[in-house]
């Protein structure tokens, strides 16, 4: 990776410096995690609306919408049908259930193993009349918590590639281990064709709320090598250090880490980013909808 510091004055070097030593702290600390996202620049370039040229692809232009918008799911891009950022009623829970069943019934070999290796998970989503069970449990619940367990199955749905949600899936995939960002950044042998998005993330443990209410839980991930780190509705620009152009061997840092105060604050809630052009810049892009928060609470809108 080449990270050229001539673009950069001798202030902003230092406060990147000054970033990274941060972020390496609280990484020890279990505070934050590392998060690398692979992806191709072709699909990139398509979400963002920034016409792919190969080597002579504007990398500079990638790098500023990337920064004002983020990187989204799949749901966002194709404006699919589907509850919502913050539905947390029966019908929601219903369909997890019914795509935790349909998963049970797949042939894939993976899918097996996970389910044989997670056999209380199996037993219970396999069981229709575990709905009133599962519905009974989330009653108590205040809406964060609920939003915690839907996301906890959501995730292993998604981790797993069920068949029902796959494609209308809330959640990006992203790795803790570069070379495994790296490995997944390229989908197809165009070498120009690969990009790895540097983040991080606070460290939650959604599982311990599912655990309180008496529902399964997963013991091993469907692919644990993977290192995999899913993320709901996408990667927020606030959590993104920097764009790599891996084979270009081209290094964008977020150009906001220069405007903010290096603290504990910017790495558990975000870089703080002025998107006053936000809603211009997300029209011209290719996503149909977009995940809008005002600091307290977070929404979806249409960006067409």
């Amino acid at each position: 990776m080449h990270f050229n510091t001539n673009n950069l004055s001798k202030r902003e070097l230092e406060l990147y410096i000054t970033f990274l030593l941060k972020q390496n702290e609280l990484i020890r600390k279990r505070i934050i995690r590392p998060i690398y996202r692979g992806e191709s620049l072709a699909n990139m370039c398509e979400k963002l609306n920034v016409e792919n040229k190969g080597a002579e692809t504007n990398y500079e232009r990638l790098a500023e919408i990337l920064f004002m918008v983020g990187d989204k799911s799949k749901r966002y891009f194709k404006d699919l049908d589907g509850f919502t950022l913050n539905d947390t009623d029966n019908s929601v829970f219903d369909k997890i259930m019914d795509y935790f069943n349909e998963s049970i019934k797949n042939k894939n070999r993976s899918v097996q193993a996970f389910f044989e290796n997670n056999s209380e998970l199996k037993n219970f989503f396999s069981t229709k009349k575990n709905k009133k069970i599962f519905s009974n449990a989330l009653k108590p619940l205040n809406i964060i918590d609920k939003l915690a367990v839907r996301n906890y199955y959501l995730i292993l749905l998604h981790q797993i590639s069920a068949i029902n949600y796959r494609n209308k899936s809330h959640f990006v995939s992203a790795s803790s281990n570069y070379d495994v960002a790296k490995k997944f950044s390229g989908l197809s042998k165009n070498k120009i064709d690969k990009i790895i998005l540097h983040c991080w993330q606070p460290i939650k443990r959604e599982h311990q709320i599912v655990q309180k209410c008496g529902l399964p839980t997963c013991g091993n991930a469907p692919y644990f090598y993977q290192k995999e780190i899913t993320i709901f509705g996408g990667i927020f620009p606030h959590f993104i250090s920097g764009l790599e152009i891996t084979n270009a061997k081209r290094f964008f840092p977020n150009p906001n880490i220069f405007n903010n105060e290096i603290t504990n604050d910017i790495f558990l809630g975000g870089l703080n980013i002025n998107q006053s052009d936000f809603k211009t810049i997300i029209k011209k892009t290719n996503y149909k909808k977009s995940i809008v928060t005002d600091g307290t609470e977070t929404w979806e809108e249409n960006t067409i």
